[in-house]
């Protein structure tokens, strides 16, 4: 019979516990000042805790192949590995010192006995091709179905685009190439609110996608991607979504053998492996966030993939910020006189959504091809693009003069605009002049309107026709009586702020550094609910993140960011509710874990540790500060 846990730990050094304790991430007792009985407390503490199955299997899946297969042979052959890795594996409480040189406890000899030995090493040896991939495949893909839906494709009732709209989404589309792709990636879209649907069509909701950073859509589709239920592409659940990635991850620089690697997981945590091969892998494949061999069985993520996962996974966002610097340049435009424009595709996506506004998108491939006429310059006018932004949206990066078919265009559109004006309450017709006055009267396809002239310029709608409507049909451009998108208290400024302040809210947990913008747009919003409760209604469809009503952090998101402060070993301020309380109370804390339901952390308020319950913990936000240490372990040196 071996030595347990409290034996092994009583023979080691109080220094050598805390680096245990700092490693493991083990909660250190309050009263442990480096007396006797703080030590025996130190030990008793670790001991519970190192005696965790589930903390166990973390730290041994958390080791690279090699330290796996060396604490094997250390069980099974009495083998040590080389001083670094005895080290690393006793500063993680895996092996301990003793009076013959080193053990494994019973505890850790157990777990391992449930891996398979051909799952302990599963990196490529040298000489691995792997196939190129599309750099950037995912935000591509997800910008080349926002350009698609610019202006309006029909959906089905179930809310996917039609068989024909599918052709569309997929037409001179290099990035998307599959049915289910296209679905898919329009539906993460979708759910994230960027889409809008009304009466069997959807276009992008294009202020939502340019309030945020360009990285921002890609990085929340990603979460999407792992967090929703997505049976109907037949992929794996959500956890087993999430824990691939995450070990994927943690081998990001590794070249991985797919059957042994897969192998390996099994053993960690029992996941559906036909669903995975069949219908995630190849998705992440096709969408450039993994590479594969030719005969697909060696995989690793790719740099795009290793960006995504680590925002998402780690939360770390500046460690990732040269990866997005692509994304945020403004590239060159070519302008032909065909009225043709031609763009790289890798770029600002916010650049390439607002000329979609003013053209129809073409061909989406390393280049994007836009292709301008005078109807595609009117609908820009329609949805609230002034004819100055159209200009300036499509001028060259160097101030070459555009060719003359564009300037002519434009010129024509430019002297066109406005030759008439809807008054829709009223129900006149106002002209520039009394000639045109004059022509609108004989015009036959207008004669459904009973046009009469009650001045030399004005005409007054007798009949039943839309006058706007047959006045575009006819020929002539009315200046548009109301922008879209819908603004908020006609400040399309404010309705912008409110789209980036309100996604920072509910992405980062702010609430308490912008209650002032959200109580803003609360009022404004109660306004229009009482002037406009159509308008009301109509905003709250299109901008499905806007929650005027307020409400609090979920459980899922909140456990994330305390995940996180865990790791990185963070201070965070949480708005708690005490069982017996009536209110909620601010508590500053240092996350140590997060155990089922519970939260151990050490609270400023009362100076221990304490348990909370993830339930009770209505909002929680990062603090930009270490997490406390005991005063009896000071930092190594």
């Amino acid at each position: 019979m071996g030595m347990n846990y409290f034996q092994l730990l009583s023979q080691c050094s109080e220094e050598q516990l805390k680096r245990i304790c700092e490693r493991r991430r083990l909660p250190v007792p309050n009263s442990c000042n480096g007396s006797d009985d703080g030590k025996y407390r130190l030990v008793k503490t670790m001991e519970f805790h190192l005696d965790d199955n589930k903390r166990l299997i973390n730290a041994i899946a958390d080791l690279p192949s090699s330290g796996l297969i060396a604490l094997k042979s250390m069980v099974a052959e009495k083998k040590l590995p080389e001083d670094s890795l005895t080290r690393e594996l006793f500063d993680l409480g895996l092996i301990f010192p003793c009076s013959d040189g080193w053990v494994v406890p019973d505890r850790v000899g157990d777990s391992l006995a449930d891996f398979d030995n051909g799952a302990l090493s599963f990196q490529a040896g040298e000489g691995i091709t792997l196939h190129h991939v599309v750099k950037f495949g995912f935000s591509l893909a997800l910008t080349s179905v926002l350009l698609r839906c610019v202006n309006g494709i029909r959906v089905l009732k179930g809310g996917l685009p039609a068989k024909k709209e599918l052709a569309q989404l997929l037409n001179f589309n290099a990035f998307i190439t599959d049915e289910r792709d296209a679905t898919l990636v329009f539906a993460l879209l979708h759910r994230m609110g960027l889409l809008w649907s009304r009466e069997g069509c959807v276009d992008t909701l294009v202020p939502a996608v340019v309030a945020h950073p360009p990285r921002w859509v890609a990085e929340r589709a990603f979460a999407k991607l792992l967090e929703d239920d997505l049976k109907q592409w037949r992929l794996p659940p959500p956890v087993d979504r999430r824990f691939l990635m995450q070990h994927l991850l943690e081998r990001k620089n590794q070249v991985l053998e797919l059957h042994p690697f897969l192998s390996f997981l099994q053993t960690l945590q029992p996941f559906d492996e036909s669903r995975t091969k069949a219908s995630f892998f190849p998705f992440l494949l096709r969408m450039g966030l993994v590479a594969t061999d030719s005969k697909q069985e060696y995989i690793t993520l790719t740099q795009h993939g290793v960006a995504l996962a680590q925002e998402y996974l780690l939360r770390d966002s500046d460690g990732t910020e040269n990866h997005w610097e692509s994304m945020n340049q403004v590239a060159l435009l070519i302008a032909q006189p065909t009225l043709e424009l031609l763009t790289p595709v890798l770029q600002n996506p916010h650049r390439l959504l607002r000329l979609a506004q003013l053209a129809d998108v073409e061909v989406i491939d390393t280049m994007v091809s836009f292709r301008f006429a005078t109807n595609t310059l009117i609908r820009a006018l329609d949805s609230g693009i002034s004819l100055e932004e159209a200009r300036n949206f499509v001028q060259d990066l160097e101030d070459v003069a555009l060719p003359q078919p564009f300037q002519n265009l434009l010129q024509d559109v430019g002297e066109r605009l406005g030759e008439v004006e809807v008054e829709q309450g009223v129900r006149l017709v106002k002209t520039r002049d009394s000639n045109l006055a004059n022509e609108l009267c004989v015009r036959p396809e207008l004669a459904i309107l009973e046009l009469q002239p009650i001045s030399s310029t004005v005409l007054q709608v007798k009949g039943s026709g839309n006058a706007f409507a047959l006045l575009k049909q006819a020929g002539f451009i009315p200046r548009p009586a109301r922008f879209l998108p819908v603004s908020i208290d006609d400040n399309e400024n404010l309705y912008t702020w409110a789209l980036a302040c309100l996604a920072l809210v509910d992405e980062k947990g702010m609430n308490s550094y912008l209650e002032p913008v959200r109580k803003m747009i609360h009022d404004a919003m109660q306004r229009i609910q009482s002037d406009d409760p159509t308008l009301f209604q109509e905003i709250k469809r299109r901008v499905p993140m806007l929650h005027a009503e307020g409400g609090s952090q979920g459980v899922e998101e909140t456990q994330r960011i305390l995940e996180y402060a865990c790791k990185q070993n963070l201070n965070a301020e949480i708005t708690y509710m005490p069982l017996a309380a009536h209110r909620s109370q601010a508590r500053r804390v240092t996350p140590r874990s997060i155990d089922g339901e519970h939260l151990n952390a050490y609270c400023h308020l009362h100076q221990e540790e304490m348990s909370f319950r993830l339930t009770r913990i209505l909002g929680v936000r990062l603090l930009n500060e270490k997490g406390w240490v005991s005063p009896a372990f000071p930092s190594d040196p």
